[in-house]
């Protein structure tokens, strides 16, 4: 009688429990259906985005932007706000004479309201002035984000190259600002201890030139979007190359700060805007480096965080 017992009560839960796993297989297709009809939006905005910039369609171009979006192009300091993006862009259009550009979105990640998209590109163009024609073959990052009125307007920017660039000049317009350090930003304060706490450690890695360091701050299925290189994915091919790229040469590094330009938390992601600097000697000669990039932090089933996906860019200095 027992044994009975125990059995109908198992029965009783198993069909109490059937309408709630059911409930959640609808919800997480919802969710599905819903992000895909997001995606192809996405990708539809992201091509019209490609044809007003073959076209040199400079102000339905910037349209497109956020009034504080924040751009991280390659070579270029980092532009904040549609006034420094126009500038930039209308010089950009100005020396660019499209032959052929092309995107290809890869994937997209979602945090609620703010989705970012991850692609590769091609773009052929003309010097105006020598009629030299350039290709450039590289990656591109896009923080989308919707707004109240159901548009998704571009929130967040960064672009950089599979290779290097012959004559970065060419890509940068020129002004009077230089990169923040860390104590010059106002959000200094406000930044998690978390954040400070890992570019701290960013630090001591880069310093003692420690590639095992710096690879325990990804995640297994993390991706890399290294300056002038091409992807690299998954941890174990994260570790070698960043034990690699950090034992290379006889470089001494001097000072560096790796620094929160901007930061969102968006549930179990936080979306960073990084900037570092460094100055390096090597014998005879010395030297310093800076750049930024946009990071994405996942938390884990310890509630660490852990870097997911990364892309970094150099500026150009003279």
């Amino acid at each position: 009688m027992h044994y009975r017992n125990h059995r109908m009560k198992a029965h009783k839960f198993a069909l109490l429990l059937l309408p709630v796993l059911f409930s959640c297989r609808q919800e997480r297709s919802r969710d599905s259906t819903q992000h895909e009809i997001v995606e192809e939006r996405l990708r539809d905005l992201t091509q019209k985005l490609t044809r007003l910039e073959t076209t040199d369609s400079l102000d339905s171009f910037l349209q497109f932007y956020d009034e504080h979006a924040i751009v991280m192009p390659e070579y270029q300091l980092t532009l904040h706000g549609q006034e420094e993006i126009k500038s930039f862009y209308r010089e950009i259009f100005n020396r660019q004479k499209i032959v052929t550009f092309h995107r290809q979105t890869h994937e997209f990640i979602h945090m609620n309201n703010t989705i970012v998209e991850i692609g590769v590109f091609r773009k052929e163009f003309r010097d105006p002035k020598s009629d030299t024609l350039i290709s450039l073959h590289g990656k591109y990052w896009m923080v989308w984000q919707n707004q109240p009125d159901g548009r998704f307007k571009i929130k967040g920017e960064s672009f950089g190259f599979f290779h290097s660039v012959e004559h970065p000049e060419s890509l940068i317009v020129s002004s009077s600002k230089t990169q923040p350090g860390e104590s010059d930003l106002k959000l200094k304060t406000d930044t998690p201890f978390e954040l400070k706490a890992y570019n701290a450690l960013m630090e001591k890695g880069v310093r003692t030139r420690d590639g095992i360091l710096r690879s325990q701050f990804f995640t297994k299925d993390a991706s890399v979007y290294p300056f002038a290189d091409t992807t690299v994915t998954g941890i174990d091919r994260i570790k070698p190359y960043l034990i690699a790229y950090s034992s290379g040469g006889t470089v001494t590094i001097d000072s560096i700060m790796c620094y929160t330009y901007e930061f969102e938390t968006h549930g179990e992601y936080v979306l960073e805007y990084d900037m570092f600097k460094v100055k390096w000697s090597v014998p005879n000669h010395s030297g310093r480096t800076e750049g930024k990039g946009i990071r994405i932090w996942k938390r884990q089933e310890d509630k660490s965080l852990r870097l997911y996906r990364e892309i970094g860019t150099h500026n150009h200095l003279q």
